[in-house]
This record gives structure tokens, C-alpha cells and sequence, in this order.
């Protein structure tokens, strides 16, 4: 018994001693995995800073365009920041101006260090040992504070790093966000008013259904017209802006407009009162009249046809009628002072006004009527110098040839009747 109780107390010891001597060393993972990319012949190493490694272990996957390229050999805190030590494998080229980030594998998988190249590649290529560069992100504490108003429910913890891909926390934390906070605990509250509204209207439901499908065909066919309205009403937005200052003014005089509406209030009802007795003494006029004007309508064509018919003369003779006999621009060159000097030719025969100002009425004047016109005017002579060209116009006497005596000394009879001679009148 002793000799087994001694044994077992040795053996006790010698576990005690060597649990700390493990605890001291470095885990599992810290052991390079069989067969993992990057420890091949030919592989190299690199190193990259990121500002955190969040749940990154070693020996977790590297990946570039999402393909794997090389595995996590180490990481280590330098400055504030985690600094991975990268193995890849020999025929991969990582292009300078790259950086890393931690990156998610699956939604809630494990996670893996993307390496993601720049937008406009140089052609050079990083060399083993070389150091990728932190990407170019605003820095931040371990926990960034919210800029602005934050989202209500939302902690620090749950706001992601714009350089980070979200970790597996954070996404459950915005999920309990959504689950607890985010307005789903009233969908069941929804539903049962929903049922409450739609139970018992089977029917109603089943015209409602075809009809908003008739709604929604006639929207889709009016497409065009719906887009041209969206546009028009673009331009009109723009014209809007435009008149800025002026529909400012028209909004700040708007309260002086109301009130003055307000004091003629009385006024204003008055005179609809009175368009209201307008309307009804129109309506009894119309009603008693309604005959006669069956009657008018038709005539008044006729007139309005005429009237048409005279052109631009009925305009241009209303020129005259307040300063008959002259036009009113030349009245000015006409009248100087108190007295007139004219020298007028009045053709008022019906023949001539009929050619002139009653040209569509058709008048012809008692010629007419006797089948005869009348002729033109004649143009009057200088009154200062008529009385003087007075003889002049006045035709020489003819002078009388004496008759012949017949040879017993007898007058000869005559064998034919006189003739009368017609004078024409002016």
C-alpha cells in the first residue's frame, strides 16, 4: 500500500509541474496546419498592419479577388495596431499600393484576412518581406463615438468601422436590434387589424383584386404620359426656383391680400348676391324672349357675314367720323390757326359712294332704279380765277348766213319739217 501511495503521489506532482510549463506555451493554433496555403516549397512571407484583428487567429485563410492566396502565420500588437505576418504561396504576386482587412468567410463563420489590390494598379509588385501599408481610413478609438443624432437602440459596439467588414457580434447585435427595436413586434398588432378589416369581405375582395389589376394595366399603358407629366412638372419646378424673389414676394404678401378680403368680405357677398340677381333676371329674359331670339340668331349671321364682307374700309372710314371731313394725322398740316383754305371735290352720287364707302350694301342710287349711272364729277375750277376765265371758256357766236331769195323776190317754202336741236345737260 505504501509503495502504490507513493507512486500515485508522484505521479500528482509531476502533472502539477507540468500543467504550468503548458500553460506557458503557445496553443494549438499557434502550430502551422498540414497542408495549408503558404508553407509550400517556394512560399514567401510578408507582413501587413491593420488597425484591428478582431477574431483573426493564425493559420486562417488570406484571400485576394476571392480566391485563396496564403495563410495567417502570425499576429502581433506594434503601436495600437495588429501587425500579420502573411505566408503566400510562390506563384502569387500582390501588387503595391494594396492593403489588408479582416474579412468574413460566411455571415457566422470564421473570419479571414482580405488583401484587396488598388483601383489603378502601377505594375510593381511587392517583394518577400515587404509590408503592405494600413489602408488610408480616418482614425478611431477601439470604440468610435457617433457623429450626430444616433440611432435609437443602437450602441458604439454595434457601429462598423467604414475599413472593417462587420464581425459576427455586430451582426447579431443589429439583428437583436431589428428583432427588438425595429418596429417587429407590431407586425402582430398589423395582422390582427388586418383580419379585423378584411374578415367577413370575402366577396369585396375578390372584384377589389380584378379591378386594381385593371388599375394597374391602365397605369402601365399611360406610361408615357404619366413620364411626360413627371417631366413637365420638372420644368415647372424649375421655372418656379427660378421666380424665387418674385413667388417670395407673392408668400409675403399673401397675409395683406387675406386681410383685405376679409375687410371686403361684406362687399364680396354683396356683389355675388347681386351676380345671383343677374343671373336670374337674365334666365326670365332668356325664357321670355326665347322665340324672338330663335329668330335674331339666324339674322344676325347674315349682318355679322356682311359686315365681314367690308374688310378693313369700315375701320379705316370710323378714322374719319369725329373729324370729318378730315383724317385726324392730318389735321395738323391742314388747320394752321382759326381758318382753313381748301380746295375740295365732293362726289356724293350714289354711283360713287357705292364704288367707295358702301362698297358690300350694294346701293346704286336712283341710276340705278332708272337704269342709268352717273358719270364722273367734274373737277371745279380755281375759285380766284373764274371770273376771269370766265369769257374765255364762253364760245364764240356763230354768225347767220343769209338766206337766198329766190329769183321772183320770194322767200323759198320749206319741203321739210324743222328740226329741233337737244341740249345736253351738266
Amino acid at each position: 500500500m505504501k509503495r502504490h501511495s507513493r507512486k500515485f503521489l508522484a505521479v500528482v506532482a509531476a502533472s502539477a509541474l507540468l500543467f504550468p510549463l503548458a500553460a506557458c506555451g503557445d496553443h494549438v493554433a499557434s502550430l502551422s496546419s498540414i497542408g495549408a496555403q503558404g508553407t509550400g516549397e517556394g512560399a514567401y512571407q510578408i507582413s501587413a498592419t491593420i488597425p484591428s484583428a478582431a477574431s483573426l487567429v493564425r493559420n486562417a485563410p488570406v484571400m485576394m479577388t476571392d480566391a485563396t492566396v496564403g495563410s495567417v502565420a502570425d499576429i502581433k500588437v506594434v503601436d495600437w495596431a495588429a501587425e500579420v505576418t502573411i505566408r503566400l504561396d510562390k506563384d502569387v504576386r500582390i501588387p503595391k499600393g494594396s492593403y489588408a482587412m479582416i474579412g468574413m468567410t460566411s455571415v457566422l463563420g470564421s473570419s479571414h484576412l482580405e488583401i484587396v489590390p488598388p483601383a489603378e494598379p502601377s505594375g510593381q509588385y511587392v517583394a518577400p518581406g515587404d509590408s503592405l501599408e494600413q489602408a488610408d481610413c480616418p482614425e478611431s478609438a477601439n470604440l468610435p463615438r457617433l457623429e450626430g443624432q444616433g440611432v435609437p437602440g443602437v450602441t458604439l459596439a454595434q457601429n462598423i468601422d467604414p475599413c472593417r467588414y462587420p464581425t459576427t457580434e455586430q451582426v447579431l447585435s443589429s439583428l437583436s436590434v431589428v428583432l427588438n427595436g425595429g418596429g417587429l413586434a407590431q407586425m402582430g398588432e398589423i395582422v390582427s387589424e388586418l383580419s379585423d378589416a378584411l374578415g367577413g369581405r370575402g366577396e369585396e375582395l375578390s372584384t377589389l383584386i380584378p379591378r386594381m389589376n385593371t388599375l394597374v394595366s391602365d397605369l402601365d399603358e399611360q406610361t408615357e404620359n404619366i413620364i411626360a407629366a413627371t417631366d413637365g412638372l420638372a420644368r415647372l419646378t424649375a421655372r418656379i426656383n427660378e421666380q424665387e424673389p418674385t413667388v417670395q414676394r407673392a408668400l409675403d404678401s399673401g397675409p395683406q391680400i387675406l386681410q383685405l378680403l376679409v375687410d371686403q368680405r361684406t362687399n364680396l357677398i354683396g356683389s355675388l348676391g347681386a351676380v345671383g340677381d343677374l343671373s336670374a333676371t337674365a334666365n326670365e329674359i332668356m325664357a321670355r324672349g326665347a322665340d324672338d331670339l330663335k329668330v335674331v340668331a339666324p339674322n344676325m349671321n347674315k349682318l355679322l357675314s356682311q359686315l365681314a364682307q367690308t374688310g378693313p374700309a369700315l375701320t379705316n372710314s370710323l378714322r374719319i367720323l369725329l373729324t370729318f371731313p378730315f383724317l385726324q394725322e392730318q389735321i395738323s398740316t391742314i388747320v394752321k390757326g382759326d381758318y382753313v383754305n381748301s380746295d375740295l371735290v365732293l362726289d356724293l352720287t350714289f354711283d360713287r359712294l357705292d364704288k367707295t364707302m358702301l362698297t358690300s350694301v350694294g346701293l346704286t342710287g336712283p341710276e340705278g332704279l332708272l337704269g342709268t349711272s352717273a358719270g364722273n364729277a367734274r373737277k371745279s375750277t380755281d375759285p380766284l380765277r373764274a371770273p376771269f376765265d370766265r369769257n374765255r371758256n364762253v364760245p364764240a357766236p356763230k354768225k347767220k348766213t343769209p338766206e337766198k331769195k329766190a329769183p321772183d323776190g320770194k322767200t323759198p317754202s320749206r319741203t321739210t319739217a324743222p328740226t329741233t336741236s337737244k341740249r345736253e345737260g351738266n
